[in-house]
């Protein structure tokens, strides 16, 4: 997974401002539709070259130079988009994590503009959470991949309800084995439970689940969704 750049992030911002999606602006480019999906979560390109750019700034409607890297010395943030979110905090010296919680709320439902491109202050924390490293130590082995996030929507009732917290690990992006994950499934960021489909192979697909029998499976190609995280517990206030 590579890091989210400010020119990758700028273009994940003008795709989901514009309703159209990465395999579409791909295919549009005359590329393959996985080349911007590449570009943003796999580094490939690690930059992206000037034909590029031009075309996707008339698709926009912005400035070329909001596609550049940021140590370009042409580089120009575009207006109005926060920088990505910073990088996890480290631990705190008594043997704790502090875990940040994010303004996103992944939608429990059929798909929705994700939250953490659109709240107004950027993708920032909004509080953290610290829990003993030894209890953290029974769901991942990098603690400081993991994010609080709020649910919302009611497709993943009963066992998700709306507002409830969950935890995520950021670190866990293959759906396996089968579970809950966050991901981006080309319309909006998700709850869902995802399985690998039995015998795909080209291309690999995945069968995105809900839990209330209200809301309808559905299936994408691996290159299609882009997993934020698996869901690796939630609390629960009685």
């Amino acid at each position: 997974m590579t890091a989210l750049t400010p020119p990758r992030y700028t273009l994940l911002r003008l795709v989901t401002g514009a309703a159209t999606t990465l395999k579409a602006e791909s295919l549009a480019l005359g590329r393959n539709h996985a080349y911007l999906q590449q570009y943003l979560h796999k580094g490939t390109p690690q930059k992206l070259p000037e034909e590029v750019r031009v075309a996707l700034a008339r698709r926009f409607g912005v400035s070329p130079d909001v596609f550049r890297e940021e140590s370009d010395p042409n580089y120009q943030p575009l207006e109005g988009v926060p920088p990505p979110p910073a990088p996890p905090p480290a631990p705190i010296a008594d043997g704790q994590f502090r875990i940040p919680e994010y303004n996103v709320a992944p939608q429990a439902g059929g798909g929705a503009i994700p939250t953490n491109i659109a709240v107004e202050d950027g993708p920032r924390p909004t509080d953290h959470w610290s829990l003993p490293r030894r209890f953290l130590g029974a769901f991942t082995e990098s603690p400081e991949s993991l994010v609080v996030l709020r649910v919302a929507g009611d497709s993943m009732e009963p066992d998700y309800q709306a507002g409830e917290r969950v935890l995520v690990d950021t670190a866990h992006r293959t759906p396996s084995p089968p579970g809950v994950y966050v991901l981006w499934d080309g319309f909006g960021l998700v709850l869902k439970r995802l399985e690998i489909v039995y015998g795909s192979d080209d291309p690999v697909t995945v069968q995105i689940m809900s839990i209330n029998p209200g809301y309808p499976t559905y299936v994408r190609t691996l290159d299609e969704v882009h997993i934020n995280g698996r869901v690796v517990g939630k609390w629960v206030w009685k």
